[in-house]
């Protein structure tokens, strides 16, 4: 049984040794002790040593109201109970005021109702420490959050200007020796993206603030971009890096392609770094775990090795503090630590062997997705070519506003925005959003759509969204921000935004984004075919699948008007007249083969194209009038081939 530490302020030693009477019936072990006047009471509950504290309402020639009021200014902690010779409803009001929990009548207390109090106080005093102690946690976990979310803004926001006009002399050069120098630039400087993310990232995950964006990965050219990122790092040292899979993999793969790469590149990354002679080798094959089929990654060196007593402590945050130099395997710091809680993210686990002077072997899994409809190839990789192609510019046409208060970014989102041949105006603040559309919309002009910061002073970004959708301005909003916390997304939408673009900007995802809201100028073979106002009608309930589908066909000239399920697609069918409809067979409402069967009875003369993960059933696609089938992921090569 638990000890109750217990204060006893009473001038009179009488009822002092009546209350510990009553005390000693009570079924509980308590600790005394005894303050005899209003001074020491005060100097005793000063050291909040005590879990409650019993107090005369006189003591002396001062009153208990009065050190009541003090006791909690000078740090106690626990609950008071009043104790009075005769009941006075005036007193007990004050006693509750100043802030007891129980006001007790000595004459006829009994030990039943002593016990009761004392119970019920310590119990209403731990409920309410508790309440203390969560919101002090959750104040402390927002303004982490905040300072995250404020630290990352400052570190992406420069390196914004950096890769962005590196990639714009990238896509304005001819000159292969200034290309191959850019490039060089381009990814060492998304390498230096990755290693600020680094300072950000355990952070996050501790505090379950990092957000996961899984899409289709092709390991081909994945594994490829990585052999390259690592490979001069490896030959500075005399190193041979080699990529190896002895057995057929998946063609692709669904997963978080940046944290896949974080967690290599650190593996990879350290293996060089503690390996003096030999090679390092990343090996790749298809296994089991845990019932379920996982892609296994192998990072093998002939280096220095982790001595057992390191490897213990290998994957703890900033273990490089301690004796460095003795177990140099150490130095490592974050990155392991990093590595291993995004291995669990993506649905796997890390491991290490190691021997000292043989070298170190960390493996580790991660969940692929599904991979019953995806093919497997053995992997070939050409490692005596990077290939880097330069971003497909679309055209677009109408007018677009980019709003960011530095002007180095301003003058970069403007470059991306107008190559694509859109007009563009520039704020530098929410405020002076809402003035100049105001301006523009009474001179007859409008935006086709605004490209917007988040953080911007005088207003920020979430601010002048509210404002504009509430003075009924409707054309798409884009939310541009260097905070990627969790809940991030979410709150841009509450605020009117209709998309959501992370910095550093790249350019390619800009140009997809755009595809989805802005029209399209014709500027080549294929678009030229297609006569004013046709458009492609694009079905998928898949949010992420649909986003991507109309994204590429943006990039190859088209205009796609998107549906999540068949009725919506009915409806935009009559409404827009599309030349080309792409349908999914599996969605919500509706099996893709009637949906077909009911437009093709609307649009006779339409093209329907079914992208699907399962193989087509070739007697019910005849019999619903489709035309072509794609299996899924569709890539933008097969939309080209397929429409051309």
């Amino acid at each position: 049984m638990q000890t109750v530490k217990l204060l006893i302020v009473d001038d009179d030693e009488d009822d002092f040794l009546l209350t510990k009477e009553l005390l000693g019936e009570i079924n509980q072990h308590y600790q005394l002790d005894w303050a005899s006047s209003f001074e020491k009471g005060l100097s005793l509950l000063s050291e909040n040593a005590h879990d409650l504290c019993l107090m005369d309402y006189k003591l002396g020639a001062q009153d208990g109201i009065a050190l009541l009021r003090q006791a909690h200014d000078v740090g106690f902690s626990g609950p008071i109970i009043l104790l009075t010779g005769i009941h006075r409803a005036d007193v007990d009001l004050q006693a509750l005021e100043a802030g007891a929990v129980d006001y007790l009548v000595k004459s006829g207390l009994s030990a039943e109702q002593l016990a009761r109090s004392i119970r019920y106080a310590l119990a209403r005093n731990d409920v309410e420490q508790e309440r203390v102690e969560r919101l002090k946690a959750e104040a402390e976990n927002r303004a982490k959050s905040e300072f995250l979310a404020h630290l990352s803004h400052e570190l992406r926001t420069p390196l914004s200007a950096i890769l962005g006009f590196t990639e714009l002399l990238i896509n304005k050069n001819t000159d292969q020796e200034t290309l191959s120098h850019l490039h060089i630039v381009h990814r060492n400087g998304k390498h230096l993206l990755g290693l600020l993310n680094d300072v950000l990232d355990l952070s996050k995950i501790e505090a379950g603030k990092l957000e996961l964006e899984k899409q289709t990965v092709h390991l081909s050219s994945f594994l490829c971009d990585i052999y390259f990122l690592m490979q001069g790092a490896a030959i500075d040292k005399n190193l041979r890096l080699r990529v190896e899979a002895p057995q057929p993999l998946p063609s692709s793969i669904y997963t978080d392609p940046m944290r896949l790469r974080q967690i290599l590149l650190n593996l990879i990354g350290n293996a060089i770094k503690f390996t003096n002679d030999g090679e390092i080798v990343l090996h790749i094959e298809r296994t089991r775990q845990h019932g379920q089929e996982k892609i296994a990654f192998r990072v093998r060196d002939t280096g220095i090795g982790i001595s057992k007593n390191v490897q213990e402590l290998i994957f703890e945050p900033f273990v490089q503090s301690k004796d460095a130099y003795a177990h140099p395997r150490a130095g490592t710091g974050l990155g392991l630590t990093i590595s291993k809680m995004l291995v669990a993210r993506l649905g796997g686990e890390i491991q290490l062997v190691s021997e000292v002077g043989k070298g170190s072997e960390f493996s580790f899994t991660i969940d692929p997705g599904d991979l019953s409809q995806i093919g497997s190839e053995l992997l070939r990789l050409n490692f005596d070519l990077v290939n880097e192609k330069n971003t497909v510019i679309p055209h677009f046409s109408g007018r677009v506003l980019v709003v960011d208060d530095l002007r180095d970014i301003r003058l970069l989102i403007g470059h991306f925005v107008s190559s694509t041949g859109l007009d563009v105006m520039y704020a530098d603040n929410g405020a002076e959003v809402l003035r100049l559309i105001e301006t523009e919309a009474a001179q007859g002009r409008s935006f086709d759509m605004v490209l917007m910061d988040i953080h911007m002073p005088v207003m920020d970004g979430h601010e002048a969204a509210r404002r504009l959708r509430a003075n009924g301005f409707n054309p798409p909003l884009v939310a541009l921000t260097a905070a990627h916390m969790k809940g991030d997304m979410d709150q841009c939408y509450e605020s009117g935004f209709s998309a959501y673009l992370g910095k550093p900007v790249d350019q390619a995802r800009l140009y997809e984004c755009m595809a989805n809201f802005l029209p399209v100028t014709a500027t080549d073979v294929l678009t030229e075919k297609k006569s004013q106002g046709e458009y492609i009608l694009v079905v998928e309930d898949d949010p992420d699948a649909l986003q991507a589908l109309a994204a590429l066909l943006g990039l190859l000239g088209w205009q796609a008007i998107t549906a999540r399920d068949a009725a919506t697609a009915l409806v935009k069918a009559k409404d827009y007249q599309p030349a080309i409809l792409l349908l999914d067979i599996n969605l919500p409402d509706m099996n893709g083969y009637v949906l077909a069967t009911q437009i093709r009875s609307i649009l006779p003369e339409a093209r329907i194209i079914v992208a699907s993960g399962e193989e087509l059933d070739k007697a019910r696609a005849e019999e619903a009038g489709i035309n072509d089938s794609l299996l899924k992921p569709v890539s933008l090569d097969q939309l080209q081939d397929i429409l051309r």
